[in-house]
């Protein structure tokens, strides 16, 4: 997939040409800081075609404000600040496998906003350090740590979430496994308020070649089966089948990343 990323204030341009036609992309990329102290994030782009003819004539197309984007990342070293997005830098691993939409969700912390939302993340002496606000007031910290024990990758991190609403604080926990082509996690979450439900879910994942077979479950009862093939190179096919507790769905899902 290939990403172009505008990480401050300003313009930033683009233009090939191919077949006598050319292409342009520009943008403006902002962080408002109100008087209130609440921040938000700008992002607007304009892609342009312009293409001559072998009679001379031009032909010009431009499409300005295309899906006004609210998220914007900065990164130096070992530090990321991402504007509008409150949980990029979780650090509790989180379940695999899932594809369409076979996910049973019951990962993760379950966050009231990301307005005004700023992330960041950091590593230090090697381990993985993540620190989120927003608009509310509600904060995150989190942290992980990676390492390998004999042949077998494995990562063990946790984030505690204080919600401006206490009774909706969280807090996870998860642990990642990595032995050749298979893959699994477990994964806790609390959840402070008295009708909250704590969960703990697992995955599985297995590679082989082009193809990743996945299994999720929770102590919910709710589990789900996926398969994704890659086809060729940035187009993949998904299956998947997702069994709540209640009801079971099947989908399927054609992907092409460019």
């Amino acid at each position: 997939m290939r990403k172009i990323l505008l990480t401050s204030v300003g313009v930033a341009a683009l233009a090939v040409s191919a077949n006598a036609t050319d292409f342009t992309l520009s943008g403006t990329a902002k962080v408002k800081v109100m008087d209130d102290g609440n921040t938000s994030v700008d992002v607007s782009t304009a892609v342009g075609v312009s293409k001559t003819f072998d009679n001379g004539m031009v032909l010009s197309l431009s499409n300005n404000n295309m899906a006004n984007a609210g998220e914007l990342t900065i990164t130096s070293d070992a530090v990321a600040i991402t504007f509008g997005d409150f949980d990029q830098n979780e650090k509790a691993p989180g379940l695999g496998g899932n594809a369409a939409s076979s996910d049973i969700s019951s990962d993760g912390v379950a966050h009231s906003s990301d307005a005004g939302g700023i992330s960041l993340g950091a590593t230090v002496a090697g381990m993985g350090i993540g620190a989120s606000m927003n608009n509310q007031g509600d904060t995150m910290f989190g942290g992980s740590f990676s390492t390998d024990m004999s042949g077998m990758s494995v990562t063990i991190g946790g984030d505690v979430y204080s919600d401006d609403n206490a009774s909706l604080d969280q807090t996870t926990m998860g642990v990642k496994a990595g032995l050749g082509a298979l893959t699994i996690v477990a994964h806790s979450k609390q959840v402070e308020a008295a009708a909250g439900t704590d969960t703990v879910s697992y995955s599985a994942s297995y590679t082989t070649g082009g193809l990743v077979i996945g299994f999720q479950g929770d102590d919910a009862d709710k589990s789900s089966y996926s398969a994704t093939y890659t086809v060729v190179p940035g187009m993949q096919f998904e299956i998947g089948s997702l069994d709540n507790g209640t009801t079971s769905t099947s989908s399927a899902e054609l992907q092409m990343t460019f």
